[in-house]
Parts: C-alpha cells; sequence; structure tokens
C-alpha cells in the first residue's frame, strides 16, 4: 500500500476523532503497514529511531496502541507475553512456535460466532475473534 494512501488513512481517523496528525504517528503507521510481517513495539522503535531521533519508545507504545483503537493494526498478546502488532485487520488466524516465539498468519474460515456469542452472554464486548495455534515452527521441530 502506498505511503500517501495510508497516510490519507490515518489523518482521517486522527481527525474524526479530535487528534493530532504528527510525523511520529505517520511514521509508526506507515512502518508498522508496511512491515509485512508481526512487529513489537522494541522492534518498530529500533528500526526508526535513525529516521526520528527524538521519537521515544513511548511514543512508539501510545501510537500503536492508539492505531489498534482506530483499527489500523491488530494488537495481538502472545503465550510469551510479548504484544506484537499485525498490520492485517482481516479475518485470519495465527500459529506461535512455542519455543522461538515465530508468528505466522493462517488463511482459514472459521465460524467463531458460538465463541462470541458464549462471550457476549458473559458481558464481554467482542471486538474480534481469531483462533491461535501454538506448537513448533519447522525450524524448532527439527
Amino acid at each position: 500500500m502506498d505511503s500517501g494512501l495510508l497516510d490519507r488513512e490515518l489523518i482521517a481517523g486522527l481527525r474524526a476523532r479530535g487528534q493530532r496528525v504528527t510525523l511520529p504517528r505517520l511514521l509508526v503507521h506507515r512502518h508498522v503497514r508496511g512491515a509485512q510481517r508481526h512487529v513489537t513495539a522494541e522492534q518498530v522503535y529500533a528500526e526508526l529511531a535513525d529516521e526520528l531521533p527524538s521519537l521515544s519508545p513511548a511514543t512508539v507504545y501510545s501510537t500503536l496502541d492508539l492505531l489498534d483503537e482506530l483499527g489500523l493494526v491488530r494488537r495481538m498478546n502472545t503465550p510469551r507475553g510479548a504484544i506484537m502488532y499485525d498490520s492485517r485487520v482481516d479475518d485470519h488466524h495465527h500459529v506461535i512456535c512455542r519455543q522461538c516465539g515465530r508468528m505466522q498468519d493462517v488463511d482459514v474460515a472459521i465460524d467463531t460466532r458460538a465463541a462470541e456469542r458464549a462471550a457476549r452472554s458473559a458481558g464481554f464486548e467482542v471486538a474480534h475473534a481469531q483462533l491461535t495455534l501454538n506448537g513448533l515452527c519447522p525450524d524448532c521441530a527439527t
């Protein structure tokens, strides 16, 4: 996706909420959406720090959380406690290696409506549902 389109998408989301458009927000958004992989806030900071020396880890964390709230990225908790950010917000699932933590998308249609209904019955407001599979990646399985 080109950076102009990404910028317009973020700008529209920020303005709809009455929030400021800033260079750090634009850069973090472009970076995560263009990464083609799941990333941590620490990775984003390390990869952007040279480009914007005034960028702080706190700004990266708060921007990623804002992007998640805007529906532009998806925040994911992993079994090892790391928080990953996924640029894909369409319905898809994940497999995570329990040894090295590698995460990969799994594109398969799964009907999650029963689980979502159960969550709503328990009083939860469901934003999205996904299946997470745990196992060993090809590298760790050998």
